[in-house]
């Protein structure tokens, strides 16, 4: 049996007479006031457990994100999951806005990923993928805003995406299937930027969450083994995550250690200007820009472990199915000429812009990531200068 939970508040309009303007009952000024039809809830979702509310998670798309049960405070996903959550966060992160990410995952009882040199970890039937977004609000960045907690829930028949919005009080996120435009601002080194924030309906969760092979449709980002290959810290002190993991029986078949590949934090200055470029675009651009991904016509390939010197990387390649944008630019990547390059071009455009089109990626984001902008023109323009063919 369902239980059917009411949407109250309307019927003290009721009580106070609906709008005449003497406020008599009965007058011709009289509003009829209706009152909405209750909201049906699955009983699943309600559960009092004092762990994560398995059944649900697993079987229904609850209007809250409370129901779930994932956080000790659910007022606060920043910290403390409950039961078996885990925290975890790739070298590079998806830039979403300037959004801070809290990431957590929750593995049935008993139960492993499987390592995968390339492609991703694989997670068992029953995996809760946790990711928060909130944006800096003040000019030291201490404090943030909860905009949205996205799920990814790896049920029976498949992975299913479910985007909750925060309400403005911050005591609960609400399911958005279609998606939310928030009017709202980030503190940015201290400046203030107005834009509207882009909560991703369910259907869009899957076309950036594309699989990596043919046989996949819906798969995790950032949690490729070379994007978990660093150190985090735990209660119990800093560990490399995939040793962690393996200590508490959460990840098998993994190989020796030396054999890890190892993406990097692309902010961090001491390691080389490539590497830190190919492990921002391969967060970034590479969940499209892949043999299966929606980029795959466009001959770029972006995996981190793909060759940066090739053609398909990037080099001299023309870009295909691109105009050009307002400067009639080419060729994704011009050896030593980021500025007649595609790549940095498309990057730097934002949602607010005249050039909004030529947007890079055109989904998750209406700002731009300017330092990482301005990174990879670095590295095009360290490049051996090597000029490309010209078209006709």
């Amino acid at each position: 049996m369902r239980l059917l939970v009411g949407v109250a508040g309307l019927l003290l309009l009721a009580a106070c007479g609906g709008g005449g303007s003497s406020g008599t009952s009965g007058s011709a000024n009289d509003v009829p006031v209706t009152e909405p039809p209750p909201v049906e809830v699955d009983p699943r979702c309600l559960s009092e457990e004092s762990g994560p509310n398995w059944p649900a998670l697993l079987g229904v798309n609850c209007p809250l994100l409370s129901h779930y049960n994932l956080f000790a405070d659910q007022r606060n996903p920043r910290v403390t999951a409950t039961g078996s959550g885990l925290p975890f966060a790739p070298a590079s992160g998806l830039f979403t806005d300037h959004a801070n990410k809290y990431r957590f995952v929750f593995l049935p009882e008993g139960a492993s990923a499987t390592y995968r040199d390339n492609y991703g970890l694989q997670f068992p039937v029953g995996t809760v993928l946790v990711k928060t977004f909130a944006l800096p609000v003040t000019q030291s960045g201490a404090d943030d805003r909860l905009m949205e907690t996205r799920l990814l829930i790896h049920r029976e028949d498949g992975w299913v995406g479910l985007p909750f919005a925060w309400r403005d009080d911050g005591q609960d996120a609400e399911l958005a299937r279609i998606g939310k435009a928030v009017p709202t601002y980030v503190m940015v080194e201290g400046v203030q930027q107005e834009f509207t924030y882009q909560v991703p309906d369910v259907l869009t969760c899957r076309k950036c969450h594309q699989g990596r092979t043919e046989n996949e449709v819906m798969t995790p980002l950032g949690t490729t083994v070379r994007q978990l290959n660093h150190t985090l810290d735990y209660p119990a002190g800093s560990e490399n995550q995939l040793v962690y993991w393996q200590q508490q029986g959460l990840l098998s078949g993994v190989p020796d250690a030396s054999l890890w590949p190892r993406a990097v934090n692309w902010k961090d200055e001491s390691e080389s200007l490539t590497l830190r470029s190919k492990s921002y675009l391969d967060s970034n651009c590479s969940h499209c820009h892949s043999d299966v991904g929606s980029g795959a016509l466009s001959g770029l390939r972006l995996e981190f472990w793909r060759d940066e010197t090739r053609y398909e990387y990037g080099i001299c390649n023309p870009a295909q199915g691109y105009y050009g944008g307002e400067y009639s630019l080419t060729y994704d990547i011009i050896p030593g000429d980021a500025e007649h390059s595609v790549m940095p071009y498309r990057m730097g455009s934002e949602r607010s812009t005249h050039n909004a089109k030529d947007m890079m990626p055109p989904l998750g984001r209406s700002l731009a990531d300017h330092d990482a902008v301005a990174m990879i023109r670095e590295w095009i323009n360290a490049m051996t200068a090597d000029p490309c063919p010209t078209l006709n």
